[in-house]
């Protein structure tokens, strides 16, 4: 029941704001059942005209003809009119959720997108918000049909005959509760089918992100079978639903038929017995087909908002999640900017992934000032990134540890402090889109006399001549997540991103290993000589682009092995040493 009033609350507080279109909608909707009850009544008179229980003249028909005809006109206009005021705010509140669903993700943490696949939250933005629209238009439009019609036409029903509405009354009530039971139990089936689907969507996209993997390891067959596992997983839900509708509904769907048989035995005994006329017995068939239509509206109503009410469920699980941010402070512009002034300071840095039995990191402390250049090695899985995660605040960090300018990090919304950062990670992701837009992307916030050059970037990222070769230059398209590129040449548009415009610390987390030594030299040197930003904390494997760091970190098993120049690394550090020679060597 908890649940049911929180849905409610959700779909009330989305339709409050379009109250007045709802308004008019409920005006528009009650003079159509309205026009819709008067029909009959002219249908009865022309008919008790030719039966002769009427004296009438020629004109007098043709005048009830008349307003028959206009009120079906009428019926066309006010029905059309109450669809689009309807209909039109279930669109404006799918799109207020769908706003609000993609605000609320980008505000969320790593944590939820570690518990939760992209697939899965694509269906709840795709299928579960279909669900609210439905309810927002064609379901709260069919209430208030329902409402009008169970209550115009079972009055003029009464006013035809009290007895007779008494007999329809009953096949109405034995197919409600029989409606009512095949929904308790459609309900459960349509939760199983949306757990189907969003498991279905989430193997979907993981499949096609990694069909190279796939591809390379022959890995077929165990991907089809797992697909058509949750591909049958999904299909048996909907064939369960599919069963129980195909009970329900064509007992709505007979249920004009079963009061007309009731109406026809019931009221033509009465024509013949009582002096029912047979235009009252005509217009009370009439009333009936009226009164059916509502009610098998009422096994849509109860499927539709079921449907709703599940997706909103969902929803509300990801509207209530935790923001990264939501006890951080956000500073004014003017605060954010001046953050990297005195430069950054780490201060016994610790940090554990949930669930990890080991810290990645234990006891950092180093100082990164304005106009120096820092770098961070080490081997793998010796905490080089989860440093980075860190000083970017993409973790959540300890208070007391990370300092911008004197002010505690891990007390700032994210967004402050990636006012003066900028990181380029390994795990380059482009958009599908031209290259130029590749590169100017994030750019928006900065006037044309901040921006660097483009040619002059492309060029100092090693792209020129690649950009030369393609047919159309900058605007080529690097499709999906840049699958027209190689690794090298996605590192560097990713870097030429970086580059395009300034900031004041800019994190560079192994941008180099998929790059050759050549370009590797011509990189660095754009690096080292970029003015866009003014400090450099650099993650490599690659020790030789180090040698005109200021200073140099050595990360072993999460803690600070060593740290200095390169020269007094290769005085006190043996694993500096050893992987330069290594390096030399040519052994990586």
């Amino acid at each position: 029941m908890k649940e049911i009033l929180s849905n409610l609350r959700f779909l009330l507080g989305h339709w409050h704001r379009h109250r007045l279109t709802y308004s008019m909608g409920v005006l528009a909707m009650l003079a159509t059942n309205y026009v819709f009850v008067l029909i009959p009544q002219y249908i009865q008179k022309s008919i008790d005209v030719l039966a002769g229980n009427l004296e009438a003249t020629d004109r007098q028909l043709l005048g009830y003809i008349g307003l028959i005809l206009a009120l079906s006109v009428a019926v066309v206009g006010v029905r059309t009119l109450s669809r689009i005021l309807f209909f039109n705010p279930g669109r404006e509140v799918e799109r207020e959720i769908k706003d609000q669903m993609y605000d609320k993700l980008t505000r969320l943490g790593r944590d939820f997108f570690a518990q939760n696949s992209t697939g899965a939250i694509i269906s709840r933005i795709n299928n579960d918000i279909n669900g609210v629209r439905m309810v927002s238009g064609f379901g709260i439009m069919q209430i208030f049909n329902i409402l009008f019609a169970l209550t115009l036409t079972p009055y003029m029903m009464w006013q035809l005959s009290p007895r007779l509405t008494l007999y329809a009354a009953l096949p109405v009530l034995v197919v409600f509760v029989l409606v009512r039971i095949g929904m308790m139990i459609m309900v459960r089936s349509m939760n199983a089918r949306q757990e189907a689907l969003q498991n279905l969507s989430g193997d979907t996209v993981a499949f096609l992100t990694g069909v190279s993997v796939i591809k390379s390891n022959e890995m077929h067959p165990w991907a089809g079978r797992k697909f058509r596992a949750s591909n049958q997983r999904l299909l048996d839900q909907t064939l369960r639903i599919a069963r129980v509708r195909s009970f329900v509904m064509p007992l709505l769907g007979n249920l004009d038929q079963i009061l007309k048989v009731m109406v026809l035995l019931v009221g033509g005994l009465m024509v013949i017995r009582e002096g029912f006329t047979i235009g009252q017995l005509t217009a009370f068939i009439s009333y009936t087909a009226l009164l059916a239509m509502p009610i098998m509206g009422l096994g849509w109503v109860i499927t539709v908002f079921q449907e709703a009410f599940v997706g909103i469920s969902s929803l509300q699980k990801v509207l209530s999640e935790p923001e990264e941010n939501a006890d951080k402070r956000l500073l004014p512009q003017e605060q954010a900017e001046a953050l990297f002034r005195d430069g950054l300071e780490v201060r016994g840095l610790g940090y554990a992934y949930p669930g990890a039995e080991q810290p990645a990191l234990s006891d950092v402390s180093f100082r990164v000032l304005p106009g120096q250049i820092v770098g961070v090695v080490g081997m793998v899985g010796s905490g080089k990134t989860t440093l980075v995660n860190c000083l970017n605040r993409y973790f959540d960090i300890p208070k007391g540890t990370v300092f911008y300018s004197g002010q505690d990090a891990a007390l700032l919304d994210a967004r402050s402090v990636r006012t003066v950062t900028r990181t380029v990670t390994q795990d380059v992701f482009l958009f599908s889109d031209s290259l130029e837009n590749n590169i100017r992307f994030g750019s928006e916030r900065f006037g044309p006399e901040q921006r660097k050059d483009l040619d002059e970037v492309v060029r100092q990222s090693a792209l020129a001549e690649e950009v030369k070769r393609f047919d159309k230059g900058l605007e080529t398209l690097v499709g999906e997540k840049g699958i027209m590129l190689s690794g090298g040449q996605k590192q560097r548009i990713s870097l030429a991103r970086a580059l395009y415009t300034p900031t004041e610390l800019l994190i560079l987390d192994d941008v180099l290993s998929a790059v050759d030594n050549d370009t590797e030299r011509q990189l660095m040197r754009a690096i080292w000589g970029n003015r866009q930003a003014k400090s450099v904390l650099i993650v490599t494997h690659r020790l030789s682009v180090l040698e005109k760091a200021d200073n140099i970190l050595v990360l072993d098993q999460g803690r600070v092995a060593a740290q200095g120049t390169h020269e007094q690394l290769l005085q006190s550090s043996d694993f500096y040493r050893k992987a330069l020679e290594l390096q030399k060597l040519g052994v990586h």
